[in-house]
């Protein structure tokens, strides 16, 4: 069933920081060393795509946050294969299960557990394989969906779930694999897992042909339907109808056109749309922390 797109006021604009010339300098070194690379040995080059590719960077942890993991009220582990995965809890009532994103960490959802507790919700949050504090040096979507999964069981009934970029493709392949919550909130998802890779092989400079390997092998790893497996459009129909996808218009990393491919297709679900805010500052800024919130907890 249809519903109408709500209209949510947008974020007031936030000054830029000022930004460093070093990464696009790195940037520039990795394409020309790439191309080099990919002029005397297109496979190696491939190959060297592909194993990076699966090799999260652990971005530092959102320092304003981090005390809340010492005040946590339950910390266990989740034993994942040969690893550990940390899980934190924090109040009583029903569960709201974050899920973040790639290189990222559990705590980036520091900015809603007060709220949420304060109005009677447990938030559990975790660490997926070679993210946050989590062991491991390399992980995929399908890894991380299954320890969504396994997560949310344990923590279970899930009333929520607040997912946040590649984050939004292991969570939405959790709920059509077992999973089930009734809300679910999308914070600057990519459309599917065909984009990101086209995206980081633009970003990359990554040549035609190498960039056509690398997906080859991710077909030889995962099977050749992976794109499906992974796409936020495929899986739309499996997803709950309280939904809300929340994407900024300045976002440098996953273009907004993606996240609203996710909205349109996602028929039930409302939008929230942000200026000024990026990709990151999306996860804490007051604004859209109380738009959630609210959501979350006004609709049943």
């Amino acid at each position: 069933m249809n519903v109408p797109v709500k209209a949510f006021p947008a974020v007031t604009r936030l000054p830029d920081k000022p930004r460093s010339a070093r990464p696009g300098l790195n940037r520039s070194l990795r394409r020309l060393g790439l191309s080099l690379y990919a002029r005397v040995s297109p496979t190696g080059a491939a190959s060297l795509v592909n194993r990076q590719f699966f090799r999260p960077s652990r971005l530092p942890m959102p320092s304003r946050y981090e005390y809340l993991l010492d005040e946590a009220d339950s910390h266990t582990q989740l034993h994942h294969g040969a690893h550990t995965i940390p899980i934190y809890s924090w109040g009583e009532g029903p569960t709201v299960l974050g899920v973040h994103g790639w290189s990222g960490a559990g705590i980036q959802f520091g900015a809603y557990v007060k709220p949420l507790v304060a109005a009677g919700y447990r938030v559990v949050l975790f660490d997926a394989p070679a993210h946050g504090r989590a062991q491991g040096s390399q992980t995929d979507l399908f890894e991380m969906a299954e320890v969504v999964r396994r997560v949310g069981q344990s923590a279970g009934p899930v009333r929520a779930i607040l997912a946040h970029s590649l984050g939004s493709l292991a969570a939405a392949r959790a709920l059509t694999r077992g999973l089930g919550t009734t809300h679910l909130v999308l914070l600057a998802p990519p459309s599917d897992l065909s984009s990101v890779v086209n995206g980081l092989g633009a970003t990359l400079g990554v040549p035609t042909g190498v960039l056509r390997d690398h997906r080859r092998m991710m077909e030889d790893r995962f099977g050749e339907d992976l794109w499906n497996q992974l796409s936020l459009p495929h899986l739309a129909s499996g997803l709950p109808g309280n939904g809300l996808v929340v994407y900024d218009s300045d976002d440098r990393h996953v273009p907004p056109p993606q996240s609203e491919r996710v909205r349109v297709s996602w028929t039930v679900a409302d939008v929230l749309q942000t200026r000024g805010l990026g990709h990151h500052r999306l996860l804490w800024h007051p604004d859209v922390v109380d738009a959630v919130v609210t959501r979350i907890t006004n609709t049943h």
